[in-house]
């Protein structure tokens, strides 16, 4: 009992078994007598064979037998038949069968006079044609199915099963005998459509030996002639379609002993080629040119020939080595700020999601913070739903919003990392990003971003500009974060129209620019040892200024002692002139070795104020 991978169908014959067994214990394949003594009329007398479609039929034999007698087949093949499962039915399909089993190449006796105007034709089925097959089963044919037809219709479904109308019965007496090779995916499609699974499906579907038709018909011709008599015509027909070529490869020796981490000698892996019916082709000692025999479909790279030598030398023999090192799993910068981005989040209480990168074509998923062009398109999309690559998580966060809310969740506070696809000149571009919803204010979130970026232990300022993009964000209430020349997010409080009661504030980051940044080295220092002095200003300024701007004005000033600025409220009230804003927030002075004096501290204010009103026109605010 021997289980036959599908790359090897030459193992699905006895014939290719025993090729396998001299090769492992050594030893000759003794093939089976073919010879007989053919009458003297030939076949071109009988019968004519046409191939319209020598792609799916690339060859076709036929032989024709006169004058045979059916009656039981002979014991010994009605035993061994048995054995491996099939029932016999008589002398001519039992050997058809029988030759099939010990070559691997099917076989089909038509009965010569129920084949109409004595002639075969491998075609293509037309419409509304259909078949009775062998086992009683009647199958419309499609056009897109090969059969073999005589001058009227078809009489089989090729490499799949014959007919009923052309089978051999009780009264048959002059067959004609079929050996063909049929393209295996033509068969297989044909089958599985029509529902019809045999032997010789099974053996066409993963394909049979070219050079293997004339042994296997001359085979089944002597068993017939022996068992039923009859007369072979002196002749057969051979129909082929095209010039068939072996494949020819190429062995290194070096690269054998290089991928088996062994020696193997020259002439022994030339010794096991030739017991495996590989044919060897030169002479020489750094390669070995070797033909691949026609039954071996599965060679085609020289790293199957060294497959080969390796089975057949045998793996057990293969001294086992423990030189290979063996690397730690180290994580690259970028796993390593995506792991910390993520706990961050989890100890904020922030729920992680994971979303499909494939959306629609709404508006809404149309969304492009990173780019100007649009979606990449799906080629062959299975739903109108699915047919971009998305260019934003947060539309994808919104919708998982949206379905908490419909199910009784109040609020909400999640997070996702992933990629975004961006269109780009050649190829399409990739962009790890991470994104955040969160039902909280614009100044909330920012202080979140804020901690984020100090985590990762970033120490270059941000600047924030004002940003207009309707279908997410409030008017006035986003920003793009400015890292340097390169935009590394987006933040905002969601817009009125998306349908949250409730503020929520929406940010998508671009984490690869984060990831560069980051700088997980930690610096200590020393508690400071003198208090510090805090100063709150408010000031008017222009509705158009920026915080971002005016927080670029005081640190340009260069007060040594300026330890940190704080932003906290802007006013727009009665006592504020119109087209005014009033802006406030916290200086925090201080000095690392002294106590500053009232003095220093007026003066350093004085020096802010002046920049700020030189600079953006800021005014003191008074009252």
């Amino acid at each position: 009992d021997v289980e036959v991978t599908s790359n090897r169908p030459d193992c699905l014959g006895v014939i290719g078994i025993a090729r396998e067994v001299a090769a492992i214990v050594g030893g000759n394949v003794h093939f089976p007598e073919t010879n007989y003594v053919p009458a003297d009329a030939g076949i071109s007398q009988t019968i004519a064979v046409t191939v319209d479609e020598p792609i799916l039929c690339p060859r076709y034999t036929a032989r024709v037998i006169r004058q045979i007698t059916i009656a039981p087949s002979p014991e010994w093949m009605q035993k061994r038949l048995r054995c491996i499962g099939l029932r016999p039915v008589n002398n001519i399909v039992d050997i058809t069968n029988y030759v099939m089993m010990e070559t691997g190449q099917p076989l089909h006796a038509f009965d010569l006079d129920k084949i109409t105007e004595q002639k075969i034709v491998v075609r293509k089925a037309r419409s509304g044609e259909e078949i009775v097959a062998l086992n009683g089963a009647r199958r419309a044919l499609f056009h897109n199915m090969l059969v073999i037809a005589d001058g009227k219709k078809p009489v089989a479904i090729a490499g799949v099963m014959g007919g009923k109308e052309t089978e051999v019965s009780e009264t048959t007496r002059n067959i004609l005998l079929e050996c063909a090779q049929f393209e295996p995916r033509q068969v297989r499609r044909t089958s599985r459509e029509l529902g019809i699974v045999s032997d010789s499906s099974y053996r066409f579907e993963r394909g049979t030996d070219y050079e293997c038709l004339d042994r296997a018909s001359q085979r089944a011709a002597r068993l017939i002639k022996n068992c039923s008599g009859g007369e072979i015509a002196s002749d057969a027909l051979d129909i082929k379609s095209g010039r068939h070529e072996t494949k020819k490869i190429t062995l290194r020796v070096k690269r054998l002993h290089t991928v088996l981490g062994t020696e193997i000698k020259r002439d022994l892996a030339i010794d096991i080629l030739n017991k495996l019916s590989f044919t060897i082709l030169n002479d020489n000692e750094d390669f070995i040119a070797v033909e691949v025999p026609g039954f071996r479909s599965d060679v085609y790279r020289e790293i199957d020939l060294i497959e080969e030598i390796a089975r057949i030398y045998g793996y057990n023999k293969i001294p086992v080595k423990t030189s290979i090192s063996v690397r730690g799993n180290t994580k690259s910068k970028y796993e390593v700020v995506e792991d910390s981005v993520r706990q961050f989040f989890i100890g904020l209480g922030f729920y992680e999601v994971k979303t499909f990168s494939i959306v629609d074509t709404a508006p809404l998923q149309s969304v492009n913070l990173w780019s100007d062009r649009v979606g990449v398109e799906i080629a062959n999309p299975l739903r109108l739903e699915e047919s971009r690559l998305r260019t934003s998580l947060l539309p994808s966060l919104i919708g998982v919003k949206g379905h908490n809310l419909n199910h009784g969740t109040e609020h909400v506070r999640i997070f996702e990392i992933a990629k975004v696809y961006l269109a780009g000149d050649k190829l399409p571009q990739e962009k790890n990003c991470l994104s955040l919803l969160a039902d909280a204010d614009f100044l909330t979130i920012k202080g979140v971003f804020e901690s984020l970026t100090r985590h990762l232990g970033i120490v270059l300022s941000c600047e924030w500009l004002p940003f207009i993009e309707p279908r997410l964000f409030r008017n006035e209430r986003a920003a793009r974060i400015q890292m340097g020349s390169a935009p590394v997010g987006y933040l905002g409080e969601a817009s009125q129209e998306l349908g949250f009661k409730a503020v929520s504030c929406l940010v998508e980051i671009d984490l690869d620019l984060l990831g560069e940044k980051a700088n997980f080295a930690r610096k200590y220092q020393d508690l400071p040892q003198y208090p510090a002095v805090f100063r709150d200003l408010a000031l008017l300024v222009n509705e158009e200024v920026t915080w971002s701007s005016l927080e670029r004005c005081i640190m340009n000033t260069r007060v040594d002692f300026l330890k940190e600025l704080k932003f906290f409220d802007v006013y727009r009230g009665k006592q504020i002139p119109a087209g005014k804003k009033s802006v406030a927030f916290s200086l925090c002075f201080q000095a690392k070795d002294r106590t500053l004096t009232g003095e220093e501290v007026d003066h350093a204010q004085q020096i802010i104020v002046a920049a700020l009103s030189g600079t953006v026109g800021a005014e003191l605010r008074k009252a």
